[in-house]
């Protein structure tokens, strides 16, 4: 019970932190660290904005991952073909998550796939699934095939003034439910709490 209440609450905490975060980027190259809560020992990293300001994010148990500055992906034990990440980029301009935007970013995505995966297909769609200090989201789910194998991958992007964040993990379609947690199946990292140290 408690692991689904921080499952649940792990989406809401993220995005209020890096909603905070909304005048610069993150740099994503972690140093590692512990923290105690109710006598249990969590890994933590920590990343950097601006060289000084730094957020802890509680690592997820046996998962294990690889950052450079612009980004941290992290990979769940005793599962092949999965990965979760975090990244960011400039918003090519200012921009609402209106039709044409969605549309947009919806054909970005499905010809980002792989070369020769076929039979692509939008699962879902989903406009503010969260809307956190009032930065707007939207969410989109695609299935492939490849390789013989059925593939789920889902984005979350959400803008900030200077920054377009995406959350998007990718597996199996058969391990995507079991290992993308969250609330409605957002595709945030199991554990996942990003929070700014005061």
């Amino acid at each position: 019970m408690r692991s689904r209440l921080l499952l649940r609450s792990t989406i809401a905490i993220a995005f209020v932190t890096l909603a905070l975060r909304a005048q610069s980027g993150i740099d994503f190259t972690p140093t590692i660290g512990e923290r105690t809560l109710e006598g249990i020992k969590f890994t933590e990293l920590y990343f950097h904005e601006n060289g000084r300001k730094m957020i802890s994010y509680d690592h997820p148990r046996g998962w294990t991952y690889a950052a450079d500055a612009g980004r941290i992906k992290f990979m769940p034990p005793n599962v092949r073909r999965a990965v979760g990440e975090f990244t960011q980029i400039p918003p090519p301009k200012p921009q609402n998550f209106e039709e044409a935007t969605i549309k947009s970013l919806q054909n970005a995505m499905l010809t980002s796939l792989p070369s020769d995966s076929y039979d692509a297909v939008i699962v879902s769609s989903a406009k503010n699934p969260l809307t956190i200090n009032q930065h707007e989201t939207y969410e989109v789910t695609v299935a492939y095939q490849l390789y013989g194998e059925r593939y789920q991958q889902s984005i979350l992007f959400m803008n900030l003034p200077d920054t377009q964040l995406m959350f998007r993990f990718l597996s199996r379609q058969v391990d995507f439910r079991k290992i993308a947690p969250g609330v409605s199946g957002k595709p945030l990292l199991a554990a996942m709490v990003m929070r700014r140290n005061r």
